[in-house]
């Protein structure tokens, strides 16, 4: 690790955690959406730009409940949105749903395109304004609440890839192919940020995430054809190299997801990225990718 790699990541593991994302009941219908950031005014606003170019929202689910947040972004830009919870939704079934200013429909709908049967969408914008994302239950199709019987508590994670918000892996070349050349990437205490690269085959993206104590992190990964045909593999390892959590294709398609809670890990977390191998030959996966990682910082036990 270089001297002002190691200053970066001391700044981070230093810095005070940002203030907590909570859901603002009621938030039932579009008019009263939770802004996922604020203006001044207390209006939409766009999402922080630089390192944390995400949020991520603690919001609860009830019977008949459905949320909805708010936000604004470019045209130009690519937003994505993925829901999790500490059962790694293996009986939660929410749904996601994307609206545009002026829509009357969403313009994208998920059900289980993450972990489990959690949801997950990626969508390109095209309009400049605020937009609206619903978390609601399994089969209210009307967003309105329905009949469903979801209970639970979730963090729905947001980010927006845009320059220069996003952070492009800066060498393709397998300058990052091991643990111990990971790049830095400054991830606040509280948000998300997104990392561009690209795969060849063979090759595996290493990242080094700082991570505070009490802190639930998540990392996702995207692609354009919405994993339909590449196949990848997400690792979290802590820095003596033991394995923590891996996942295949929990995402849509064939891409993943990953979740950790790091309340008994010290330091912080390399990610890795890298295709699905199903021989000894090495991965074919060839592919440019979004990752988007999030940490939330939970409260101490009582």
């Amino acid at each position: 690790m270089t001297a002002s790699a190691a200053v970066l990541l001391l700044f981070a593991w230093l810095a005070p955690p940002g203030l907590p994302q909570v859901e603002r009941e009621p938030n039932d219908r579009p008019a009263d959406a939770t802004p996922l950031a604020r203006t001044r005014a207390g209006l939409p606003d766009f999402l922080p730009g630089r390192f944390a170019d995400g949020v991520v929202e603690r919001g609860r689910l009830d019977p008949g409940d459905v949320d909805y947040y708010s936000f604004a972004v470019r045209a130009g830009d690519v937003l994505m949105a993925s829901v999790f919870e500490a059962g790694r939704g293996a009986f939660a079934d929410p749904m996601l749903a994307l609206a545009g200013p002026g829509d009357a429909e969403p313009v994208v709908v998920d059900d289980d395109g993450g972990p489990g049967f959690l949801p997950r969408l990626t969508a390109a914008i095209d309009r400049t304004g605020v937009w609206t994302i619903a978390v609601a239950g399994f089969l209210d199709d009307a967003l309105d609440g329905g009949d469903h019987e979801e209970r639970f508590a979730y963090d729905l994670v947001v980010a927006v890839a845009a320059q220069p918000a996003t952070i492009a892996e800066r060498d393709v070349r397998g300058g990052n192919d091991s643990a111990r050349r990971a790049e830095l990437v400054p991830l606040p205490p509280q948000g998300a940020v997104v990392v561009t690269g690209t795969l060849t085959p063979g090759d595996a993206d290493h990242f080094l995430v700082p991570l505070a104590p009490r802190s639930v992190l998540t990392a996702s990964l995207y692609d354009d054809a919405g994993g339909a045909f590449n196949d990848s593999r997400l690792e979290l390892r802590d820095l003596a190299g033991r394995l923590l959590v891996e996942d295949d294709d929990s995402g849509p398609g064939f891409l993943s997801n990953v979740a950790l809670d790091s309340a008994r890990l010290r330091g912080p977390v390399v990610v890795s990225v890298s295709g699905f191998d199903p021989s000894a030959a090495g991965h074919e996966q060839s592919f440019a990718y979004r990752l988007v990682v999030s940490a939330r910082r939970t409260p101490p036990a009582r």
